[in-house]
């Protein structure tokens, strides 16, 4: 009984805090950035960059401001956007420092996710958040909402993951959310490649009363250029590597005849010899 009213009130507040976002996203100033998505390996989804994996490498790099007013672009919070698609997943990455970070003042922080509807810059319908109880004991929890008209609504199947880490003072979120395979086309934005898809960052703390220390980019415009397995090889990479099998398979196949050659050649030395 406690946990289900610790998740509505927390369901009531978040609420409160995305629609306030919504109302100044309608509001907002200055053209969509716009991001072609890279494509490369699955990094895991545990707020952590891995450098000796090279997870992220291969992701496209944005560096983006969020502000308390994005009306007013003043006293943004600088932070690192990174996104890469890889199989039928889009990941995304938010990465940004803040003095005293582990302090109990950001104990309840949370990044959320909104995505607009296809064609769609103002029809946010889906919403994914990593959401902290403790973040010095790096306690979260990965939620994922649909954005019913005004109402923020829990998914009943839970698309995605997100997770987050804090070290010193930078702190790391990490997401996943599935390319043109979800399980809910209704409650989820169906993401599909070769188009834009408009997205939000808004960073707060549940126990924040808006518009104190709620903080939201501009329009991020993704654009999801391959599909799902990956870019079309060129033609002139796909005729050499057609050429290099068989080139392959010609020598292969002479050193084989060369060896069976030589085995027939001795056994005929010994026959003559005896």
């Amino acid at each position: 009984m406690k946990k289900n009213t610790i998740k509505f009130l927390t369901l009531i507040v978040i609420t409160q805090i995305f629609l306030s976002s919504i109302f100044l996203i309608t509001n907002g100033y200055g053209d969509p950035i716009e991001i072609k998505v890279g494509f490369g390996a699955a990094p895991v989804i545990d707020g952590i960059i891995d450098g000796t994996t090279g997870e992220w490498d291969q992701a496209k790099k944005q560096n983006i401001n969020l502000y308390p007013n994005i009306s007013v672009p003043e006293n943004g919070l600088a932070i690192d956007l990174w996104v890469i698609q890889e199989g039928l997943n889009l990941y995304i990455l938010v990465r940004f420092d803040l003095q005293d970070h582990g302090s109990s003042k950001y104990d309840n922080e949370f990044i959320g996710i909104l995505i607009a509807d296809e064609g769609s810059n103002s029809d946010f319908a889906d919403a994914k958040i990593v959401q902290y109880s403790n973040i010095s004991e790096n306690t979260f929890q990965y939620l994922d909402y649909h954005i019913n008209d005004t109402e923020y609504e829990e998914d009943i199947i839970s698309n995605g993951a997100g997770a987050a880490n804090l070290e010193e003072n930078q702190i790391t979120y990490e997401f996943s959310m599935p390319v043109k395979d979800t399980e809910d086309e209704v409650q989820d934005v169906y993401l599909n490649y070769q188009d834009f898809y408009d997205f939000k960052i808004v960073f707060g703390n549940k126990t924040a009363l808006y518009p104190d220390d709620i903080m939201i980019s501009n329009i991020v415009s993704l654009f999801l250029e391959y599909k799902p397995g990956g870019p079309d090889k060129p033609l002139s990479e796909l005729i050499m590597f057609i050429s290099t099998i068989v080139i392959f398979s010609i020598i292969s196949a002479l050193y084989i005849f060369y060896i069976y050659r030589i085995t027939q050649l001795k056994k005929e030395i010994r026959r003559i010899r005896s």
